[in-house]
């Protein structure tokens, strides 16, 4: 059995990111399913939301703008660093 190599979609490359198979991962990218995925789920500003893999934070940005707390666990220490970065410059006060 010969080594696969392993190609990252040219987006993800962009990035820095490979994206690893094995976590399932993929990057939600497109702003206007961000924004349906945000209105559709009805999220009020009492709610306490568990985000399971955030990957980078386009869903997670969004939704600390309309709950009360978001709660994000993610297994990739590369997309826990970019989620920080980011929560970081447009939320600096919710970081923990």
């Amino acid at each position: 059995m010969g080594k696969q190599a392993r190609r990252p979609e040219a987006a993800n490359h962009r990035q820095g990111f490979a994206l690893t198979k094995a976590h399932g991962q993929h990057l939600l990218k497109n702003p206007l399913v961000v924004k349906t995925i945000v209105e559709k789920a009805q999220i009020k500003p009492s709610d306490v939301i568990l985000e399971i893999g955030p990957g980078t934070g386009n869903l997670t940005i969004k939704m600390l703008e309309v709950a009360k707390r978001v709660i994000a666990c993610e297994i990739d220490p590369r997309m826990v660093t970019e989620l920080r970065k980011r929560v970081a410059e447009q939320h600096p006060h919710l970081l923990r």
